[in-house]
C-alpha cells in the first residue's frame, strides 16, 4: 500500500492528497491517484500496473510496520528517496544515518546485497526487519542467511498493527532452522554500536558482523547478564518436548503390537 506520491516535485502524504487528481509515483514515475474510504487507509494506486515498481507491491502489514518504526523516531521519514543510488528507503533516520528496510516478500541474494551496498556506500547503517510471513521458517533462504549477518530482526505484526519486532535464541544447522525460542521484543530506539567483545557461541558469528544492537535483543540480554535464564528456559522446553515425543512413540509402538 503506497502512502506517498510526488506532487509538482514535492513528496505528498496520502492523507493530504485530493481524490481524482493525478500524482507521480516516487519510484517508477507512473501516474497514481488517491484511494480512500471510511474504513480504508488513504493510499495511492497506479493507473497502469507496473510489475517492477516496488512501492506498488507493498501491503497493509508493510505499511503498519513503516508507520510503527517512523513513530519511534521524531525526525524519521517514510519513503525517503535517495536519487543518487536510485533507492527509496522504507524508513530513514537521517539524523543518525540509519535506514530501516522492511522485507515481507521473498528477495534474491543479489538484491539483498545490492541494497546493503548502496545504502552503506552513502554512509548509512541498515537495520533489516524480516516478516514471519516469509522469513524465520524452517528453511533459510540465501538472502535471509546474508541479512542475518547484518543488524536484523523479525516481526509478527498483522494488518491491524498488532505484533512486535523481535530477536530470538535459535539453533541453525546448515540451511535449516532447527529450533527457536520465544520472541524477544526489542526497542529500536535503543540502537547503539555493538561493542567489541568475546561473545558466547550463541551470538559469536553475528558478533563479528553486526554494527548495531538494541534494547531487548540477545546482545543486550548478555550484556545485562539476563541471557542464562532464557537459555535455561529454552533447554527445559526442548527436554520436555523430547520427553513427550519419546512417550508418544512408545505408546504408538505398544498399540501396534
Amino acid at each position: 500500500m503506497q502512502v506517498y506520491a510526488i506532487d509538482e516535485k514535492e513528496l505528498l502524504f496520502a492523507a493530504e492528497a485530493v481524490k481524482g487528481k493525478n500524482y507521480s509515483c516516487p519510484e517508477c514515475r507512473g501516474v497514481v491517484r488517491l484511494r480512500r474510504g471510511e474504513q480504508r487507509q488513504p493510499h495511492f494506486f497506479h493507473l497502469k500496473l507496473n510489475p517492477s515498481c516496488r512501492l506498488s507491491k507493498k501491503g497493509m502489514i508493510h505499511l503498519q510496520l513503516q508507520i510503527f518504526i517512523k513513530n519511534l523516531f521524531e525526525l524519521a521519514e517514510m519513503e525517503k528517496p535517495f536519487p543518487e543510488i536510485g533507492r527509496i528507503a522504507d524508513v530513514a533516520d537521517v539524523v543518525n544515518k540509519r535506514i530501516f528496510e522492511i522485507q515481507f516478500s521473498p528477495m534474491s541474494l543479489d538484491e539483498a546485497k545490492a541494497r546493503c551496498d548502496d545504502y552503506e556506500g552513502l554512509g548509512y547503517q541498515v537495520i533489516w526487519i524480516l516478516h514471519d510471513q516469509t522469513y524465520n521458517q524452517k528453511q533459510i533462504s540465501p538472502s535471509e542467511r546474508f541479512l542475518r549477518t547484518k543488524t536484523c530482526y523479525f516481526s509478527n505484526m498483522d494488518v491491524r498493527g498488532k505484533g512486535v519486532i523481535y530477536d530470538q535464541f535459535e539453533q541453525i544447522r546448515g540451511k535449516r532452522r532447527w529450533r527457536k525460542a520465544d520472541p524477544l521484543p526489542v526497542d529500536l530506539r535503543g540502537l547503539q554500536p555493538l561493542p567489541k567483545a568475546k561473545w558466547p557461541v550463541v551470538v559469536e558469528q553475528r558478533g563479528q558482523t553486526w554494527p548495531l544492537y538494541c534494547e531487548g535483543d540477545l546482545f543486550d540480554l548478555i550484556l545485562k547478564e539476563k541471557f542464562s535464564f532464557i537459555k535455561q528456559k529454552f533447554n527445559l522446553v526442548i527436554r520436555l518436548r523430547e520427553f513427550y515425543l519419546t512417550c508418544l512413540h512408545e505408546l504408538l509402538a505398544r498399540s501396534s503390537r
